[in-house]
């Protein structure tokens, strides 16, 4: 198997980072449109008011939560990036991997928030956060065997791969719970 190397760049930084920006404040602003204005038989009545918004309490937890989840991918994304001097073609496609899965968030809210009960919204969840997390993670090891982040001390790279692992390996570790959950149902 050949490896990679640092000959030149698939697509600019400028042009990906772009693009997982993109991505992330879509995203981000996608999850809004779960939450709905209820209708009222009496306009001003503040106890049918709380009473419908009380109902929508689920879908209204899954936007915060979700919202908050795509913040701390987004940010993680940017601390990682900050190392990258080069995209390789293997980086490119595990980016493309990640961004699939922050795209598929708003699903994976909308779901919560209509069936918070479900074994199999948590599954679905924790699936997206599992691709998402994999895929930094496989980022993170490709972009180091590429040379792509050699002005980082390997000290440094080692902290956050240890890291991400270990964010991999709790993810995956509830998201196998659930599933084994959620068949034996």
């Amino acid at each position: 198997m050949k490896e990679e190397t640092l000959e030149g760049p698939i697509v600019s930084r400028s042009r990906l980072e772009f693009l997982c920006d993109g991505v992330f404040a879509i995203a981000m602003t996608i999850l809004v449109l779960e939450l709905k204005v209820p209708d009222l038989a009496d306009r001003r009545s503040v106890a049918e008011l709380a009473s419908a918004l009380a109902h929508e309490a689920p879908t209204f937890f899954s936007y915060l939560l979700s919202f908050v989840v795509l913040g701390i991918f987004w940010f993680r994304h940017d601390q990682q990036y900050r190392a990258f001097r080069i995209i390789t073609p293997g980086m490119l496609m595990l980016h493309f991997a990640q961004l699939a899965g922050a795209a598929f968030f708003p699903f994976c809210a909308a779901l919560m928030g209509r069936y918070p009960t479900n074994p199999l919204t948590i599954v679905v969840y924790l699936g997206c956060i599992l691709v998402y997390a994999w895929s930094s993670f496989a980022i993170w090891v490709v972009a180091r065997k590429t040379g792509s982040t050699a002005d980082l001390t390997t000290a440094a790279y080692e902290k956050s791969r240890s890291r991400w692992l270990r964010a991999c390996l709790v993810v995956s570790m509830f998201f196998v719970f659930n599933l084994i959950r959620t068949l034996a149902n």
